[in-house]
């Protein structure tokens, strides 16, 4: 703060830039008021910036300044008294700070044309967590770079997941990495074929096939016990607890997870399964000595893993079976609601044109019939279509009923029908029309 007569400096507060100042500066702020006799006449000075030069301490000095002007002027102490042949260097220009700088405007995105400044990886983590499991499927396998983002953040496919899905879906069992089981999921095509329309996964099995495949590769229980055999040929069936299993029914239809509980259901086990697990028995048994109580225990403590394994498998296949059913429930009713908001919609819309179409006509438009039929909520776009289409068969069909009602009674080239104003005013004067049409006879005639 400098005070004088009438007049203050205040030292604004300095807004923070990329370069550092040149120097100091105040705004004058006029507090005396015009007098005399030439008060009248006299204007009055507008607050203006000026700069604080010759102040001391208005440039901020920069730690280790003071050393080092120390150490120049003892190296050279005769540039301290100034040299006249030496010319002065003029400071690097800097812009003036009551200058308004020119702001960085948003990147603007455009087609074909590269970002000069990439996103930061974890920018894309965050960004790529509140997508849709399916989305980053494809972005997997159509897209170079991220293929490799997303192999090596395996964390972001479950935050994606419970995201899109919150936690009514279940965790993956062990073993099936979050990957696999978006794969499993939301992925197409037979696993074994590679048919491309194939959307059915068997969580039994943990594979998506199509229906020959299923067929191909499942065999029934009792054609996996004449497999389940040891080395020596002996009998080693109760091993099938450590297979996973299905059901199918009377007429060779996957009905869920095994094992079957009736007759009438059939267990199934996958063929691949059943000789893999007799393999390993196989080379289990043939490192091991058969005849000692340690590999009995050792026996018993592998099946009991096995199954557990299997178990855990069983129980995750049967609540994504029902989490399944009940996403296809909530999807029908959803899409039944919206089905009929549409309708009332349209037929609103209807009874408010000018001539109205009644629920009747409106009824019996094909493309109200096939409008309705969308599972999408209703709106004025989808109206704007429809309102011509409409309008247009309403009047077809009033026409063609108008000409179907002026048109006259003819008789049928046939020979043994009657126009239908024929038939009015029975019993009919013509003998022969009674005997074809299997009529009694009427006033004794024939």
């Amino acid at each position: 703060m400098v005070n004088a007569k009438y007049v203050a400096f205040t030292v604004n507060k300095q807004t923070p830039f990329l370069q550092t100042p040149d120097q100091a500066y105040a705004t004058v702020i006029n507090c005396r008021r015009p007098g005399g006799k030439r008060a009248g006449l006299a204007h009055e000075v507008r607050s203006h910036n000026v700069p604080l030069a010759m102040v001391e301490g208005s440039l901020k000095r920069k730690r280790g300044d003071e050393s080092r002007k120390d150490s120049e002027h003892a190296a050279n102490p005769a540039a301290s008294f100034g040299n006249d042949a030496t010319p002065l260097t003029a400071a690097p220009a800097r812009p003036l700070l009551n200058q308004q700088w020119q702001q960085r405007k948003p990147t603007r995105l455009r087609r074909g044309k590269i970002l000069s400044k990439g996103v930061d990886l974890d920018c894309w983590f965050i960004i790529l967590s509140y997508s849709d499991p399916a989305q980053l499927l494809e972005m997997r396998s159509k897209i170079a770079s991220c293929y490799r983002f997303l192999r090596d953040n395996p964390m972001l496919w479950k935050h994606s997941r419970v995201y899109y899905y919150g936690t009514d879906m279940p965790d993956p069992p062990p073993g099936l990495t979050e990957f696999q089981f978006a794969h499993l999921r939301h992925g197409h095509g037979c696993m074994d074929c590679g048919a491309p329309n194939t959307r059915k996964t068997f969580w039994a099995f943990l594979r998506r096939m199509c229906k020959d495949c299923l067929n191909t590769q499942v065999i029934r229980e009792y054609d996996a016990v004449a497999q389940l055999r040891g080395p020596n040929g002996e009998d080693v069936s109760y091993i099938r607890a450590a297979l996973p299993s299905g059901i199918f029914d009377s007429w060779g239809n996957f009905v869920g997870v095994g094992p079957a509980s009736t007759h009438a259901l059939k267990t199934i086990y996958l063929r691949s399964d059943v000789q893999k697990l007799v393999a390993e028995f196989h080379k289990e048994s043939n490192e091991r000595d058969p005849n000692t109580e340690e590999t009995a225990t050792w026996w018993t403590e592998w099946l009991a893993d096995k199954a557990k394994k299997v178990e855990e498998r069983q129980m995750f296949a049967k609540k994504m079976e029902q989490w399944e059913e009940m996403q296809r429930t909530a999807r029908t009713s959803d899409y039944t609601a919206k089905k009929l908001r549409r309708k009332n919609f349209f037929k609103e819309k209807a009874s408010q044109l000018d001539p109205p179409i009644s629920i009747k006509e409106l009824e019996a438009c094909p493309a109200y019939k096939r409008a309705i039929t969308i599972p999408k909520d209703p709106n004025s776009t989808s109206w704007d279509l429809l309102k011509p289409k409409i309008v247009k068969e309403a009047a077809e069909n009033a026409a063609k009923r108008n000409m179907e009602e002026s048109r006259p009674a003819t008789a049928s080239t046939s020979g043994i029908s009657t126009p239908t104003g024929s038939l009015d005013g029975y019993p009919h004067t013509q003998p022969y029309l009674g005997m074809i049409m299997g009529m009694p006879p009427h006033n004794g005639m024939y």
